[in-house]
């Protein structure tokens, strides 16, 4: 077997060094030549002013020297004109390693066809550039084939690092040659016995889409200012450990191919926690037609949106089985309803209204207002109902997952809607669909999240900015790190939107810690002694700063922003009138007979406030009330606090 590696070898190295000519086999049906771009820099990055060798491999069964026969390299900058550069003959021990990398690919005793090693070296460009590259080869018989159209970005390493999950960067160089592709795939198993697996991987997917459903993602503007590398999702890990961003940019991973596992969201939030990172989710990502698993579950599985602090699309996601709705998805994406964009004067920015025409994803708006809520069904249902495109991603979507979307309801935002009329329970969700009532348990981490947010619903998380009807937003969240969650594929957009997408990077790079609200705890000396303070040293642990108060001193802590009150209706040593204070007559009744226990409200006594309520209908129902409470208090919870205490501030 060496011998014939050995051979093998051998042959390959005289079809490089070796003048083309005639074939000495018959070919019966003439093959397209096939080209292997054997390397694209890492991260699809290099240093300013650097020049970048590609080498490529080229099979053909008559030849490519002769004739018709050209090869030929282009490249052009920052969307310039095409340029050609000079092609070489490459030896194989220049770069042994992506020499070895490409003949290793070959399959079979025999090859009949000649082959070519070349190279091409593309000049250097500043900070901020974005250079593509392509290959075209014609053969003898006059087949014209053509390479990935590759592009790379110029960094800048001074700035800070931005780890950047794009697989649409290379999915897009296959969009661009994808019918020559394909034809090359087809040659190489047919006849070239090359294996091209890996890239047939990254093209296939792009069969069932539109040209409209991708789009060029323009990095070279962050570049300008950081230094940034792009990887595709299966990297994210080992990315984090080797590159040690200051934020990382999750970029409309809607594709299924694209999706993180629960291991790699789980290994993105304890990078953020541990390091106080950035985190910018963009668009698609959060499409769970096809990445179900970013909206984790009620079980407690790890999702993207417990990291956004949008929970309670976890709990939309979780209720398509409790109504037949398996075919709905909570998020929809590419609706652009040709509003405006409008600035907060929160976070980032300063006020203002920019063009957009980026596409947004719709469903998360169940976070908003009742009213904003309203306004972007409204919009959204208006918008999609003349627009004939979706058509086409209802098709796109069978073909990737084989299953039938069911559009409409998508659009109409349903399970969305469910969610913004959910109860929350001491125990679950409760919600009705067409008369039909469910209530599903839920892990208690997720369930007091959930409960606040609920009560926080329209200020948890941040709105900093929106467009004019609420199709496309921008969310914040903070806390041990801050995270962005932008309804709007800003990194498609012109230079207004690229301009936003920096101040935002600016942003969660720049974290500063939020100051947390002191926790007042008003409770009598039973049900302080029996569990509240274990109640506040758990707090305490996590980072939160707690007062313990009587009834008589409470007078003069009723504009605090969060109180936790201990007891029920009928509490002794005064806490009982202050909780009738909290409570409707009904809430005060579910008390007294065991089956509700737990609230929270909001504007009690001060605007910007949060009355948390843990009662049991005796001083031991107490205790198990603020048992379970503390049981779903963890670092996840104390985000959302944090975010509330931010923009109250």
């Amino acid at each position: 077997m060496d011998r014939l590696k050995a051979v093998f070898v051998i042959v390959l190295l005289l079809g490089i060094l070796l003048p083309s000519a005639s074939p000495v086999v018959v070919v019966s049906e003439p093959m397209p030549p096939i080209i292997i771009v054997g390397n694209v820099p890492r991260g699809f990055v290099v240093a300013p002013y650097e020049m970048f060798k590609v080498y490529f491999y080229i099979a053909d069964d008559f030849g490519v020297t002769t004739g018709k026969g050209r090869i030929e390299a282009y490249y052009r900058v920052n969307g310039g004109d095409w340029k050609q550069a000079y092609v070489t003959k490459a030896a194989a021990g220049e770069n042994w390693s992506i020499y070895q990398s490409i003949i290793h690919r070959f399959y079979g005793e025999s090859q009949d066809f000649y082959v070519f090693y070349r190279e091409a070296t593309l000049p250097g460009a500043p900070p901020g550039s974005r250079v593509e590259f392509k290959i075209a080869v014609t053969d003898a018989e006059g087949h014209v084939s053509y390479s990935p159209v590759y592009s790379y970005y110029v960094a800048n390493p001074d700035g800070p690092r931005i780890l950047i999950v794009d697989p649409s960067v290379e999915a897009m160089a296959f969009e661009k040659s994808l019918e020559s592709l394909m034809a090359q795939f087809n040659a190489s198993r047919s006849f070239y016995h090359y294996n091209l697996s890996d890239f047939e991987a990254v093209a296939e997917p792009l069969r069932a889409l539109k040209p409209w459903m991708l789009s060029d993602h323009h990095w070279e503007e962050l570049a300008k200012y950081y230094n940034i590398r792009i990887v595709s999702p299966d990297e994210l890990v080992n990315a984090l450990q080797s590159f040690q961003p200051d934020a990382v940019i999750l970029s409309n991973l809607w594709l299924p191919d694209w999706g993180l596992s629960g291991e790699e969201i789980s290994a993105l939030e304890d990078y953020l926690k541990g390091t106080h990172a950035g985190l910018i989710v963009t668009a698609g990502t959060l499409f769970d037609a096809t990445n179900s698993g970013h909206l984790g579950g009620i079980n407690g599985s790890a999702g993207l949106t417990g990291l956004l602090g949008l929970d309670s699309l976890t709990i939309a996601n979780s209720l398509k089985g409790s109504f037949n709705l398996s075919n709905a998805s909570v998020m929809l994406p590419f609706v652009n309803t040709g509003y405006s964009l409008v600035l907060s004067k929160e976070g980032p920015f300063s006020g203002g209204t920019i063009d957009v025409t980026a596409y947004s994803t719709v469903g998360w708006q169940c976070v908003l207002s009742p009213v904003q809520f309203g306004i972007a069904r409204r919009s959204v249902s208006r918008s999609i109902a003349e627009n004939s495109r979706m058509l086409e991603l209802v098709e796109s979507i069978k073909n990737l997952t084989g299953v039938q979307f069911n559009f409409s309801l998508s659009a109409s935002m349903e399970l969305p809607n469910l969610v913004a009329s959910m109860e929350v329970t001491d125990d679950g969700v409760a919600v009705n669909h067409d008369g039909e009532d469910v209530e599903l348990s839920v892990k208690r981490g997720l369930l007091e999240r959930i409960r606040l947010l609920q009560a926080l619903r329209g200020r948890v998380p941040i709105l900093l900015a929106h467009t004019e009807d609420y199709s496309g937003g921008i969310l914040a969240t903070e806390g041990d790190y801050r995270a962005v969650y932008s309804s709007l594929e800003l990194e498609a957009g012109g230079s207004d939107e690229l301009s936003v997408l920096k101040e935002l990077v600016d942003w969660v790079v720049n974290y500063k810690p939020v100051e947390m609200p002191e926790v007042i705890v008003l409770a009598n000396d039973i049900d302080w002694g029996i569990r509240g303070e274990s109640l506040a040293s758990q707090l305490e642990a996590l980072g939160l700063p707690v007062k313990r108060v009587t009834a008589g001193d409470f007078k003069a802590y009723e504009d605090s922003k969060v109180v936790i009150i201990l007891g029920g209706p009928d509490a002794y040593d005064g806490v009982g009138g202050y909780v009738r204070e909290v409570l409707t007559t009904e809430e005060q009744d579910a008390v007294r007979k065991g089956e509700r226990g737990t609230f929270v409200k909001t504007d009690v006594w001060a605007n910007g406030q949060v009355v948390i309520v843990l009662a049991g209908r005796d001083r031991w129902g107490t205790s198990g009330k603020i048992k379970a409470y503390m049981n779903g208090v963890d670092d996840s919870y104390l985000r959302i606090l944090a975010t509330f205490s931010a923009s109250v501030s």
